[in-house]
């Protein structure tokens, strides 16, 4: 078997979204094709970014003669040779690179029929998931009819809500939520809200107040230095990790001692092979590894099989409307659990309509 093609689309759905401190951004996604002498396609999806044009041309015209002819059953040696072309003197973009691999993965378990966490090495078959909110809600009691929905809906008893604007702004919206329900998991996420560590700290304090499991990215990512001293003094977990790439990143980042939990997305962070060594070098070190997952359906089943297949005790749940999965069949979360995907490959398909409906490009 050979990979005799590589495509690229681009969807734009009708609706903007605004994940906590980030700017808004169009929803859109940027999906990849890998076809075979044989016929058999494996697809992935690429996580939002900012042009998803840039990045479709980068995969078309840098990364796509990488590919043809080569057999899609040698993965590590795809990534590698991505990685040494288009990772050093040229330039490379991690969730091009991760997004090849998750497509190649779909297309070697559908040619073995076989689901991908089972060839990863399962090690079970249902999470538990917790609600990831993506709006900044400006009314804490707004926030509260969200989670009631996630709970309603879901069966959720864990949610993530977006705080970074002021330490009076997030404590009004975490305290409005812990004494509207004393009884859920609540995790927090700055996304880089911050810009010191004192500012910081007093967040993570009001965090121990209200009894929140983690305080993520409270400082830019690139700030090592500064979230290794804030992980010393804070008196609750901090978890990050999502924007960063490949095992010599998460190296630095685990030898600095910035986080308590690491977050590597299959999708940002190079993929399942990559994941499977950071998550390696994470448990030698005691620390946590528990994916960050956002986005639509095929980036959620890309993350559910190396959930199921390690250590990590939660899954990521985009609470996300869901038609906006653009699936087949929606990836369901039933009494607060997710169960593994038992299709060969990710186990999901695309829907045709909403795909022919949106593709722009």
């Amino acid at each position: 078997m050979i990979i005799t093609d590589v495509q690229t689309h681009v969807l734009q759905l009708d609706f903007k979204i605004k994940i906590g401190a980030m700017p808004s951004l169009k929803a859109t996604g940027l999906y990849v094709n890998i076809k075979t002498d044989e016929g058999i396609e494996g697809w992935g999806l690429s996580h939002w970014n900012l042009s998803n044009s840039a990045q479709k041309r980068f995969i078309d015209e840098a990364l796509k003669p990488l590919l043809l002819k080569k057999d899609p059953f040698m993965i590590e040696d795809i990534f590698h040779t991505i990685y040494h072309t288009s990772n050093r003197i040229l330039f490379g973009i991690p969730m091009a690179t991760s997004v090849i691999q998750v497509a190649l993965w779909d297309l070697v378990g559908k040619a073995v029929k076989t689901p991908i966490y089972r060839l990863l090495g399962g090690m079970k078959k249902k999470v538990r998931a917790y609600a990831s909110l993506f709006r900044p809600y400006k009314n804490p009691r707004a926030a509260v009819g969200a989670i009631q929905a996630a709970l309603d809906l879901g069966g959720f008893n864990a949610v993530k809500l977006r705080i970074g604007k002021t330490p009076e702004k997030d404590e009004a919206l975490i305290k409005t939520v812990r004494d509207v329900f004393p009884d859920i998991e609540i995790m927090v996420d700055a996304n880089s809200g911050y810009e010191t560590v004192n500012e910081a700290l007093k967040i993570a304090k009001i965090c121990e107040k209200y009894n929140i499991t983690w305080l993520e990215e409270p400082l830019t990512s690139d700030n090592l230095n500064g979230l290794a001293e804030l992980r010393r003094k804070s008196p609750v977990e901090i978890a990050g990790g999502e924007n960063d790439f490949g095992m010599y990143r998460f190296d630095e980042i685990l030898t600095k001692g910035a986080y308590d939990i690491i977050q590597p997305d299959v999708t940002r962070s190079g993929g399942y092979l990559q994941l499977k060594k950071i998550d390696a070098m994470a448990e030698v070190k005691g620390i946590r590894c528990i994916p960050h997952v956002f986005g639509m359906g095929h980036i959620l089943a890309a993350n559910i099989h190396f959930v199921m297949a390690s250590r990590c005790p939660w899954l990521e749940y985009p609470f996300i409307p869901d038609e906006y999965q653009i699936l087949e069949e929606p990836i369901k979360v039933e009494k607060g659990i997710v169960k593994a995907l038992e299709k060969p490959g990710l186990g999901v398909e695309i829907n045709k309509k909403m795909f022919e409906e949106n593709v722009i490009e």
